[in-house]
């Protein structure tokens, strides 16, 4: 099934909450980004648990060591998902996914700044995390990179996929038509004034193919 995300890459417990009162209900997983979560620490993932429990709540911590033990912080608190980056040492993505499955929780890895996306993907592959995502960073989003031709790289890899860099409006009916499991939109929401209209929207055109799914 086929699944939308939103990436809260705010800085500020109230500016992620006014996005969430926009477009939460249409969303199947609130991501709380990096700086989010850097910014107002694990209760934040509580308290929008607490506010949104039939949702996934993703923290993305970016984990690259500890994989065994960071993620327990986030678990604890509620979050349902986190993320390990897959330029880390094999035993902190296993760590991290041992961890998750402890939880009864998901694992994203994520393929940011991965130089052999196909041949990184097929390793990963091997330990069976939830999610392997192409992600084309923040840094690089505007050197023309596109995440859709990037998942292209990971054919041959039977996890779930998810995508995210660069998704709107504008593409994201391709980003959905495409092999990504899930679909993930961060500015291409909360940076536009209309940003429930576009995220209803997405939802129209994510829906029936979840449930075709």
């Amino acid at each position: 099934m086929k699944k939308f995300q939103v990436a809260l890459d705010l800085f500020t417990a109230q500016a992620a909450l006014d996005v969430l009162d926009e477009v939460g209900e249409y969303v199947d997983v609130i991501e709380l980004g990096t700086p989010l979560v850097i910014a107002e620490g694990a209760s934040f993932v509580s308290h929008v648990k607490e506010k949104y429990p039939d949702k996934i709540v993703f923290a993305d911590i970016k984990i690259i060591d500890g994989g065994n033990v960071v993620p327990r912080v986030v678990f604890d608190a509620g979050a349902d998902m986190v993320s390990v980056l897959a330029v880390g040492d094999d035993s902190t993505v296993r760590g991290a996914i041992e961890c998750a499955r402890e939880y009864g929780k998901l694992v994203l890895v994520d393929m940011c700044s991965v130089p052999d996306i196909a041949r990184r993907g097929m390793e990963v592959d091997k330990m069976a995390p939830d999610y392997v995502c192409v992600h084309v960073g923040y840094d690089i989003q505007d050197t023309g990179v596109d995440p859709i031709e990037e998942l292209r790289k990971l054919q041959g890899v039977q996890s779930a996929k998810a995508i995210a860099g660069g998704i709107q409006l504008s593409n994201f009916a391709e980003a959905v038509n495409s092999p990504a499991d899930l679909i993930i939109v961060g500015g291409g929401l909360y940076n536009q004034k209309n940003m429930r209209e576009i995220a209803q929207k997405m939802h129209e055109i994510i829906h029936p193919v979840s449930v075709m799914n």
